[in-house]
């Protein structure tokens, strides 16, 4: 409370000492074109030296203003000017929008340099208000000012969005119903477990905006119900700049505590392994069953004894720079480079956290166990490197070259204390280290083109990802406490040879996706304008996958009873007994640890834009997809030499939609979108293989099929005309027919699996309010002025019904509720932030709060009498301060997760009327401190 306090009064103290500016924008329209945007055109405060020029959408923006009156002049060489009155006020963004047309002495040819300012938030407000389908962006200025760091935390911004751990969701539908695309083309996952890959690996750096679109059109894929995201990267710098920045921080629960890692490669603070992991040469031999006995040396270059670490402070560093070309004097030609990279490391620690399974009547599994002492270290780092490169030989085509590569580590030890059961007093412990390194590498080449006036226009993309995901060298150990307090290695109350272990796992990808679409707009208004348009594309996209995971287990033999000091397993297990033969290492071949999986989906779709009025738009389309997925399998009583089997999803799908947009009056709309869609079950539900976890352990499904999703949207917006300021309300309705749900299998393991279920009906409420609190209470140039607040709010209703008949892998899967909540849907979500900006001199001060709170959601659904799990809601605060001091330099200061909540999970046990804690830690609370320096 004293830390929220002190950041309060650094809030407020900001807020006393300043002077107040205001914001010019718009859209400036080019009536030759039919009122299409006109780019490179100058807009000038008269009389004055301020200015600038329109980008490729024709938007604009003049910050830093005085309040006053001021003439506002539009001119583009060979067209006439126009000159508008303007009031500013301060702390508002004035909206003004023009249309200007040729002069009678029009010249030949016309030369104008400019920057894109696609970021801004009023030019991101004057795109959702103007577009025909419902969607909604975060720009790169808003996420700057709300101090977020990376892709997934912006999302968290937006309305009906929340995150679970490294999942996100949206209007309560999870990682399987929602899409990301990288500049309008498909990424892959880095994690096999998910569909979507996790957005946090992209640091907002690299981010010009991020589009978000709930309801669907035939020009994204089908595979869609919860929301598709777009991450429009940077790619036209505009004159040349140079940014090099460093920031410094901790973690509270990693500050005055010890940390400990397993030892791995000299280069892990990098993020880049040595090859110390490296799985042993006889585990790539095909069907060969190992037995350490049958070699004279040591395989292994690392230990299972727990190193203390240097308990660093987090930092990072970055580089972004760039530069607009133009090739050849009074040439229209420009060659746009642009270069980030970024470099980010951080520790975490988790103490005396809990760790449960409970069975119907709330005691523990057996054999799975209650460990009520866990204890987490956690050292993360990313590096990403992106480059663009474009082409522009006139203001019609565009080519651009996106390349893009990113590296996420994450090096994680967790001992557990607890019992294998709370009615059996023999306590043991568990410590498991996982190294878990993720890359991507993205090529990506995009051309856009319009022709005869803009009355065509060509849109073409392709795309290659390689993705590879490693678990190299996870080593676990399980230790029992003796009733004189020393240790054995080995579970006494349940001996398996599993339990001591190493475990290697590697998966690679490839995707490939390619599209074209040709839009033509045809029929004009009485102004000459276009009033619709017929957009026709096409598509491809390819993926394969290749998994293998490789487990050795300990046969402890001649260890057995021996005494060990838990720190110092290794002089038990090295290399001299190793040869001697007093322990043995054993291959653990299991048939379901190798998969293969490929799909391909190729069609085309169509759409109409049609303008029925002046007010009324409709959009309606209809894509086809024709869908093959291969899962290339074997089951556990298959022999390792056995062909695999297929599981095969071979379809064709038609996607309806239809969307309509009323202009009620200048300044709000009333949307209504409804479509069908599909969910396609991932590799990894289908796939048969065990991934094994100390309390819960995961198994595909090979009987899974996909789910059809009718899905239904009303939205009103309103735009006051301070730029910036929005007003909106959304219902939202789908249903689901065979809904994929994670789920509780009948067996006295803490299995989980994946299945059809019958039926699942969502629908809800969502409100989102942005305004300036000057504006709010009608007060003129005061401190309320530089205070702008927003609010969004997600009310909601699920109910999944199940067939108490179902099967999974030919268990009776004997749910406990047969009616229940979505997987993940919370009844409510709430994101609101307040934030300050101020210039004072030659510093411009940003800062910042931000609030998140969701209700308790379903984490996995109950089977055979046990309750279901949920996670907890709980509620987030973050503080962000950054001062621009000149043109050269910018310090920040960030503090995320102040209230420092558990996150905590329980098990809802109805028939006894009582809730068992399965999941408690909490996660300290994040402190940063960062310079740029701006050449």
């Amino acid at each position: 409370m004293r830390k929220i306090v002190i950041l309060c009064t650094l809030f407020i103290v900001g807020i006393i000492s300043a002077q107040e500016t205001g914001t010019i924008a718009g859209t400036l329209l080019d009536k030759e074109a039919n009122d299409q945007p006109l780019p490179f055109a100058n807009v000038l405060i008269k009389g004055t030296s301020k200015g600038t020029t329109t980008d490729f959408d024709g938007l604009y923006t003049i910050e830093n203003l005085e309040p006053g009156t001021y003439i506002i002049e539009f001119s583009f060489v060979g067209y006439e000017t126009l000159e508008k009155e303007v009031v500013v006020t301060a702390n508002q963004t004035i909206t003004v929008n023009a249309s200007i047309g040729a002069s009678a002495a029009a010249l030949d040819e016309v030369v104008i340099k400019t920057t894109v300012k696609k970021e801004s938030e009023a030019a991101i407000l004057l795109e959702q208000k103007n577009a025909v389908t419902i969607q909604q962006k975060i720009g790169a200025q808003e996420l700057s000012k709300k101090g977020v760091s990376d892709v997934a935390t912006g999302l968290t911004k937006a309305t009906g969005i929340s995150r679970q751990s490294d999942k996100l969701y949206v209007r309560g539908l999870g990682d399987r119903y929602n899409n990301a695309y990288l500049n309008g083309l498909p990424i892959p996952s880095l994690n096999p477990k998910l569909k979507l890959i996790d957005l946090g690996i992209f640091p907002t750096d690299i981010v010009e905006n991020l589009g978000i679109y709930k309801t669907y059109s035939p020009d994204i894929y089908g595979d869609f119900a919860g929301a598709s995201v777009n991450i429009d990267t940077k790619d036209r710098p505009g004159k040349g700049f140079l940014e090099v920045g460093f920031s410094s921080g901790a973690n509270t629960n990693a500050i005055g505590n010890d940390f400990f890692l397993l030892n791995g490669g000299q280069y892990d603070q990098w993020g880049l392994d040595d090859g110390s992991r490296r799985v042993p040469i006889f585990l790539d031999i095909p069907n060969y069953n190992y037995n350490s006995t049958e070699i004279d040396y040591f395989p292994f270059d690392t230990s299972f004894n727990p190193q203390k670490r240097f308990n660093a402070p987090d930092g990072g560093a970055s580089i972004t720079g760039g530069k607009t070309f133009t090739l050849g004097e009074d040439s229209p030609q420009k060659l746009d480079v642009l270069f980030t990279g970024s470099f980010s490391q951080g520790h975490k620690t988790a103490l005396n956290g809990l760790e449960a399974a409970y069975n119907s009547q709330g005691e523990s599994v057996v054999g799975i166990g209650f460990f009520e002492n866990v204890d987490r270290y956690k050292y993360k780092t990313n590096t990403t490197i992106l480059n663009s490169l474009g082409y522009r030989w006139n203001s019609n085509n565009k080519i651009l070259s996106t390349t893009l590569y990113v590296n996420d580590t994450q090096d994680e030890l967790r001992e557990l204390r607890g019992r294998s059961s709370e009615d059996t007093d023999v306590f043991i412990r568990i410590r498991r280290g996982t190294y878990e390194q993720n890359n991507l590498f993205t090529q990506q080449l995009t051309g856009e083109h319009r022709f005869t006036e803009n009355k065509y226009e060509l849109n073409w993309g392709a795309a290659y990802n390689k993705a590879q995901g490693l678990i190299p060298d996870r080593r676990q150990l399980i230790f029992t406490e003796l009733s004189n307090g020393n240790l054995i290695l080995g579970d006494a109350t349940s001996p398996d040879f599993a339990n001591n272990q190493r475990f290697y796992q590697e998966l690679n990808e490839n995707d490939y996706s390619g599209k074209i679409d040709f839009d033509i707009n045809f029929g004009k208004d009485e102004e000459d304008r276009f009033k619709h348009k017929v957009t026709i594309g096409t598509f491809f996209r390819a993926k394969d996958r290749e998994f293998e995971a490789n487990q050795l287990n300990y046969n402890l033999n001649n260890l057995n009873n021996l005494t060990v000091d838990f720190n110092n397993p290794d002089a038990l297990l090295n290399e001299e007994n190793f040869l001697a033969g007093q322990y043995i290492v054993l291959e653990n071949l299991n048939s379901t640890r190798i998969y293969e999986a490929d799909f391909t989906n190729f069609g085309g779709y169509a759409n109409l834009q049609y303008a029925l009025g002046e007010k009324l738009i409709f959009n309606g389309g209809l894509r086809t997809e024709i869908f093959e997925q291969n899962i290339f399998f074997r089951l556990q009583q298959d022999l390792e030499t056995s062909p695999f089997r297929n599981s095969v999803l071979d379809e064709t799908f038609i996607l309806p939609s239809l969307g309509l947009k009323y202009a009620l009056n200048e300044k709000s709309n009333l949307r209504f979108a409804a479509s069908k869609t599909v969910t396609l079950p991932k590799f990894t539900e289908v796939a048969p293989f065990l991934d094994e976890d100390v309390t819960e352990s995961t198994l595909g499904n090979p009987e899974l099929k996909n789910s059809d999703n009718y899905n239904v949207d009303i939205k009103w917006e309103y735009f006051p005309e301070q730029s910036g300021e929005l007003v909106s309300a959304t219902i939202f309705g789908k249903y689901i027919d065979k809904p994929i749900e994670k789920i509780g299998l009948a067996s006295a393991s803490n299995f989980i699996s994946f299945g059809n279920t019958s039926n699942a009906t969502v629908f809800g409420l969502e409100l989102e309010y942005r305004k300036n609190l000057g504006n709010l209470f009608k007060v003129e140039e005061t401190t309320w002025n530089d205070l702008n607040f927003g609010i969004n709010t997600t009310l909601m209703y699920s109910k999944v019904e199940i067939d108490e008949n179902l099967q999974i892998n030919g268990v009776n899967i004997a749910p406990t509720n047969k009616e229940r909540r979505l997987q993940g849907a919370s009844p409510f979500l709430i994101n609101a932030d307040i934030a300050y900006t101020k210039k004072i001199k030659n510093h411009k001060i940003t800062s910042a709060l931000d609030f998140n709170i969701f209700g308790n959601r379903i984490y996995a659904a109950g089977s055979n009498g046990r309750g279901d799990i949920f996670e907890k809601g709980f509620g987030t605060l973050n503080f962000n301060f950054k001062d621009e001091i000149g043109k050269n330099i910018e310090i920040s200061f960030k503090a995320k997760n102040l209230l420092n909540p558990s996150v905590t999970r329980f098990q809802d046990q109805e028939n006894l009327n009582q809730e068992f804690t399965t999941y408690d830690f909490d996660n300290g609370i994040n402190l940063s401190l960062g310079v740029t320096f701006k050449l």
